[in-house]
């Protein structure tokens, strides 16, 4: 069973939107569905070399209660940064969810 205490991080789950673009083109914008607590850890940093480029992955591991608004093609937002879901696991024994997140660096 996860304990409230436990979950002192604020988590802002995303949903793709998808829609048309000025010339046709599919666009996806996310929209926020639903702001939970959860546990974020960091895992251990990894560097590569992919393509000739140095690859930093900054991933997390967020544990949250299972809920509905969460799938594998959502987003989430943590400390104003955001991450795609790598993998997800739903446990129904204390239910929970545990989410493995890249962060995506915008360039911004």
């Amino acid at each position: 069973m996860i304990t409230s205490g436990k979950l002192t991080e604020r988590v802002a789950i995303m949903q793709p939107v998808k829609m048309r673009g000025e010339y046709g083109e599919d666009v996806v914008t996310y929209e926020q569905v639903a702001v939970v607590w959860a546990k974020v850890v960091f895992n251990r940093g990894a560097e590569a070399i992919t393509a000739g480029e140095l690859y930093l992955g900054k991933m997390v591991t967020i544990t949250m209660r299972n809920n509905k608004a969460i799938n594998e093609r959502c987003r989430l937002v943590w400390d104003g940064k955001e991450y795609r879901i790598e993998s997800m696991n739903r446990k129904k024994l204390d239910g929970s969810v545990t989410i493995v997140a890249e962060y995506i660096d915008n360039g911004v």
